[in-house]
């Protein structure tokens, strides 16, 4: 009994270990990445009007470099996704603590969230930016709506999720209300709520870019719509390689996050994505 609550849940809830990724994984996509490119390069050389092949993307990439354009343009679509992100994963995971206080106001509104969910989001993007203007404000508001929901519904299953023996066996210990929400729900909801954030994370650059496209002044969205209407299609295929690395690199981040939020358990590596 001398033991505080939040040293006993983590026993309580831990989960069975898992071996971490084979030794073959690094060299496997390696060569899956290799395909790829060459594949890639195929398709460059056989239709050149409507492919850039990886040596012009290239060099363009090294061309915004060295200009120093790739700054400000991937700087503006990442405050919007961050920002955006913040808004809509905070209110994602707030809410649903706040509506599992009241079982019957949770059997009320899960039907209308998980309905939500479907509701297509970027169609609601030229309102936006009716209603904020093309500044930054319009594509926060869009990205904090597409990344809402889907956390929303994951923290909610992540809460539903918790069994009543285990809130049982912790107000033997004495827990209270605020240290089973704090070390019983959201223990046991975090991974559900990672999972949905790095799920939301590439919806979220993508509603970003989808906003930069209908009506912005710079980011990577503007840059590829701006080299489309060029007919600059190296320009569209370093936008989307340029995108495609901000994924990777934002997923790398989060992912960090992750694994030190969930230290406390055993092996965290059942509730990530390698």
């Amino acid at each position: 009994m001398g033991r505080s609550i939040s040293q006993i849940i983590p026993q309580l809830a831990r989960p069975l270990p898992r071996r971490g990724a084979m030794p073959w994984l690094a060299l496997a996509r390696t060569a899956v990445a290799v395909v790829l490119l060459l594949a890639w390069e195929s398709l460059g050389r056989m239709v050149p009007d409507l492919i850039a092949g990886p040596l012009p993307t290239l060099l363009r990439l090294v061309e915004l470099v060295h200009s120093g354009e790739i700054v400000p343009m991937v700087w503006v679509t990442v405050l919007e996704t961050v920002g955006g992100l913040a808004i809509g994963a905070g209110f994602g995971v707030v809410l649903p603590f706040l509506v599992q206080m009241s079982p019957r106001l949770s059997a009320v509104i899960e039907p209308f969230a998980r309905a939500a969910v479907g509701i297509p989001k970027l169609a609601l993007s030229p309102i936006l930016i009716m209603w904020f203007g093309i500044g930054l404000t319009s594509k926060i508001a869009l990205v904090a709506l597409m990344t809402f929901f889907l956390v929303f519904v994951a923290t909610f299953v992540g809460i539903r999720s918790v069994g009543p023996n285990l809130i049982r066996t912790v107000a033997i210990f004495g827990a209270g209300k605020v240290e089973i929400a704090r070390e019983v729900f959201w223990n046991s909801s975090q991974p559900f709520v990672w999972a949905a954030l790095r799920a939301a994370l590439p919806w979220a650059i993508n509603a970003a870019l989808v906003g930069e496209f209908l009506a912005a002044e710079n980011g990577i969205g503007y840059y590829i719509h701006h080299s489309y209407n060029m007919a600059d299609i190296t320009g569209v295929y370093a936008g989307m390689v340029i995108t495609a690395a901000l994924v990777l690199l934002a997923d790398a981040v989060l992912r960090l996050f992750q694994r030190r939020a969930l230290a406390w358990r055993p092996d965290n590596s059942a509730t990530s994505l390698h």
